[in-house]
Formats: C-alpha cells, structure tokens, sequence
C-alpha cells in the first residue's frame, strides 16, 4: 500500500501549528545560533581557480582551503553537531513513547545522538554522490531514490530504540517499501529546500561581507535571514518525517 502523503503533510502542519512556540525554543538554540555564527564569523572558503589553472594555481588554492579548513572546519563540524542535536530532540518530543518533557528530550537525545549521528552519517552518503564532478549528475537520481528509502532512520532509532544504526537503516528500507518513487521526490524537496531557501539571503550577505566599506548591520541581518530560513526548513523537514514515519507504520500494518 502507498504511504498518504497528503494527511502526513497535513499532519505535519498540525504539529507545526500547535507546537510552534516550543518548536522555536529547541530550534532557535540548537540550530539557529550555530548556523548564525557560521554564517556571520566563518568567511567564505577559497575558491578553486577559474579555466584551467596550472599546477602553480592549483596549488596555492590547496594551500589556501587548507589552512581555511584547519581554522574554520571544526566550527563548521561543531556546528553541524547541535542542528543534528537538535533534530533528535525534536524527533524524541514526538516520537518517544514515554511522552517526554523538553528536559527529559534532551537528555535523551544525548543518549541516543551517537547512534542518531552515524546513522545521519550513512543516510548522507548518497547526498554526497552529487559532488563527484565525473559521474555525480548520472548518480543524482539513484542516490535521490536511496536517500529516500533511509529517510525514516532516524526516527527509527528514536521510536524504536534501543535500535542499532543497521538495523534502523534497513527498518526504514521495509517502511518505505513500494513507495520509493514518492520517498525520492520528498527527500529532494528536504535535502534541497533549506539550502534553496536561505540561498538569496547567503548571496546577498556574502557580497555583503566582501566588499569594500559593506555596512555589517546589513550584512548580519542578511545572515540572520538566512539561518532563520534554514531552521524554519529543519523544523518542517523534522515534522514531515516523524508524520512519514507514522504513515508508514500505519501503512504496515494493514499489509
């Protein structure tokens, strides 16, 4: 049976309605904030050389990304660590059976988030299949359809724990099971939006931040448009999840 996108959809929107102060709350700190300062204090990686630059080229941009990366990688990593934290948090208000205050949430997204982590480790590697320059536009569409069929693992590992990282991916694989077209087409949506969404504001803050005499308030503002425009699109991927995981639950047992 094919999962009802349109009632998770709506209940998705449900949650997102009744729940939006509290969701705010967990949002704002662990996702807003990191995603702010990366934003507003991280400069903007070296660029590789236009054309076809020369080995001299080439590796003055290597020397250069390097150094960015050692200063700045891992308050990028770090960042990236309280978004997927909060995440957790946000799927254990919903998804834990034991009905958990925001405190007992966080403490059990501390519990699970190693798993949580490696699990949104494997699920990203299709994702990035579409940065490999010689065959990523061939493998979009395979790893779209991947990323989908994992797309629940996540609140697999907190519905169902304890859940090992394995057997979460290939709960989610059964749960998604004669839906993968419609699980690609929703993993695009989510694994694009947010980035789609916060990147007018990212372009304008960046040339902001670049140029010469550029107004900071301008420019902080702009980078505080778009990390609101990236948690706002986390908190909306994070519901449709959790409204997809019990559709599909449902869904799997009528069969």
């Amino acid at each position: 049976m094919k999962i009802n996108i349109g009632r998770a959809l709506t209940n998705a929107w449900h949650m997102w309605r009744a729940d939006w102060d509290l969701l705010v709350r967990v949002a704002g700190l662990f996702v807003f904030l990191p995603q702010f300062a990366s934003l507003l204090l991280v400069p903007v990686a070296p660029l590789m050389p236009d054309g076809q630059p020369d080995e001299a080229a080439v590796r003055g941009w290597l020397e250069a990304f390097s150094g960015w990366f050692g200063v700045y990688g891992p308050w990028l990593f770090a960042a990236e660590l309280l978004t997927l934290f909060g995440s957790v948090v946000l799927l254990s208000l919903y998804l834990d059976d034991n009905r958990p205050t925001l405190h007992d949430s966080l403490r059990g997204g501390l519990r699970l988030f190693p798993r949580y982590f490696l699990a949104a480790l494997l699920v990203s590697l299709p994702a990035g299949m579409f940065m490999l320059p010689a065959i990523g536009a061939v493998l979009v569409l395979p790893a779209l359809y991947l990323f989908g069929r994992l797309l629940l693992s996540g609140a697999v590992i907190v519905a169902e724990q304890p859940v090992g990282v394995v057997p979460a991916l290939q709960r989610s694989v059964r749960l998604t099971r004669g839906n993968g077209l419609v699980m690609m087409a929703i993993s695009g949506l989510l694994l694009f939006g947010g980035q789609l969404a916060a990147l007018p504001f990212v372009m304008a803050g960046r040339s902001l931040g670049g140029a010469p005499m550029a107004n900071p308030v301008a420019a902080a503002l702009l980078d505080a448009l778009a990390a609101g425009a990236l948690t706002v699109t986390l908190i909306a991927a994070v519901l449709v999840r959790i409204a997809l995981y019990r559709e599909a639950l449902l869904v799997n047992r009528v069969r």
